[in-house]
């Protein structure tokens, strides 16, 4: 059946801006994201088991000459520790094993939601709700708007089953600003901040290459956004839940 369901996607038109065709790519380069990671943290381990496996042979000889200059030598006890401690190139080890979720960041308006200009209501993505929860089982969700406070509560007035589960909420304040209309979103400020994570194991989702000038071409995505004059007609998150 799901087959049958991807040959006649396959065959129907080109979808429109804001229909299939956003949400339906970037849950592809999200999947193809955590495939590459893993693979990237695969060669890792093994790179870190045989570097282990060379720090065991460097401290062995270290203690053996430690010993011939303990034989040589008086030295005490307590000097004995802290040249043992010195010597050790374990200390030199850091992990490289990321988390084991990957961070995917969203921006709102035009991605999760549309929010109009002058009136209060927040138009949100059909199936948004079962977005969210694929999203929360797979990855770490944040939230990342280059809009102002007040419009960002109203979006989370309406995601208040999933805010508290996101690990930050940021709005324009945490973009810098490059001209009077431009707010950039640097991911160093993210990884500065959330030290468990870093270039390997975070995606961010916006919809402005412009924003993204301070970071890496691998960390993130730009779909087109979702507009009011398509949102009726908008079924991506649904058709996402089902080719998952």
């Amino acid at each position: 059946m799901g087959d049958a369901m991807i040959e006649e996607s396959a065959a129907a038109p080109e979808a429109q801006v804001g229909q299939d065709v956003t949400i339906t790519t970037v849950m592809k380069y999200m999947v193809n994201f955590l495939e590459h990671i893993d693979s990237l943290v695969s060669g890792m381990r093994a790179d870190i088991s045989s570097l282990r496996s060379e720090v065991s042979m460097l401290r062995d000889e270290l203690r053996q000459r430690h010993q011939t200059n303990v034989d040589n030598q008086a030295v005490n006890e307590d000097d004995d520790e802290d040249e043992d401690d010195d010597d050790d190139p374990n200390k030199y080890i850091v992990s490289a094993t990321p988390p084991a979720r990957k961070l995917v960041i969203f921006y709102v308006n035009g991605f999760l939601t549309y929010i109009p200009r002058h009136p209060e209501a927040v138009i949100l993505k059909n199936g948004l709700y079962e977005f969210m929860q694929f999203c929360l089982q797979n990855f770490v969700v944040a939230i990342w708007s280059s809009n102002m406070r007040h419009n960002m509560d109203r979006v989370l007035d309406k995601l208040h089953l999933f805010s508290d589960h996101f690990l930050f909420v940021w709005d324009q304040s945490k973009c810098k600003t490059e001209d009077k209309f431009t707010y950039c979103k640097d991911l160093n400020d993210v990884w500065n901040e959330f030290t468990d994570f870093n270039a390997l194991n975070t995606l961010l989702v916006d919809n402005s290459l412009r924003k993204m000038i301070h970071n890496p071409i691998n960390n993130y995505i730009c779909p087109h956004p979702f507009d009011a004059a398509s949102h009726s007609d908008d079924n991506a998150l649904i058709m996402t839940q089902i080719y998952s």
